[in-house]
C-alpha cells in the first residue's frame, strides 16, 4: 500500500483518466532497504514506460544505531540489528514540491517529503538527523539519475538544467 500511494502521488493521473497503469515488482533478493529499492525501481520503470510524472521520486533508508550513528542503505543484517530505521522518499528536486516563501509560522514545512515510514523507537531529534542525511543522500542520487536519464534523450531534444 505504501508503494502504491507513493507512486500515485508522483503520477499525473488527470491526463488519461480512464487508463490503468500496473507496476509489478518481483523481489529476487532482499539484502536490505527493500522498500526504497522498490520505489526507485518502480519510478524508473514509469519513466522508461513514458508515464507522465509530476517529478521523479528518490528513496533511501536511514538506520539509527544504538550509538546514535546514522547509517545509509543498510544490509538486511544491519537493518535487523539497528535500534530504528526510516524509509524516506523525496522528489528529485525539493524545489519542485516546496515553493520558496511558502513557509508560514503556523504551518509546518514538509521539506518535500513524499513518504516517510519509521520502524523502531526514534526520538524527534534522531528523526531529523535521519531526515538531513536522507536529503543529502537523495540529492546526490537525484543528480546521478538525472545525468543518466538525460544521456538517454535523443540528441535533437533540448535538455533543461
Amino acid at each position: 500500500m505504501i508503494l502504491k500511494r507513493t507512486l500515485q502521488s508522483i503520477c499525473i493521473l488527470t491526463i488519461n483518466p480512464n487508463t490503468t497503469t500496473s507496476v509489478i515488482l518481483q523481489v529476487v533478493n532482499d539484502d536490505g532497504a527493500l522498500l526504497p529499492c522498490a520505489i526507485n525501481a518502480a519510478c524508473l520503470a514509469l519513466v522508461d514506460a513514458g508515464i507522465p510524472l509530476k517529478h521523479l521520486a528518490v528513496s533511501v533508508c536511514c538506520c539509527l544505531a544504538e550509538t546514535g550513528d546514522v547509517l545509509l542503505d543498510p544490509t538486511k543484517k544491519e537493518e535487523n540489528t539497528m535500534k530504528a530505521f526510516v524509509y524516506l522518499v523525496f522528489p528529485n528536486s525539493i524545489s519542485s514540491v516546496v515553493q520558496q516563501g511558502s513557509s508560514t509560522p503556523d504551518k509546518p514545512m514538509e521539506h518535500g517529503i513524499i513518504t516517510s515510514v519509521t520502524h523502531g523507537v526514534l526520538s524527534v531529534e534522531n528523526y531529523f538527523r535521519c531526515l538531513e542525511r536522507g536529503q543529502a543522500a537523495t540529492a546526490k542520487l537525484s543528480n546521478f539519475l538525472r545525468n543518466k536519464l538525460q544521456s538517454r534523450l535523443p540528441s535533437d531534444l533540448p535538455v533543461d538544467s
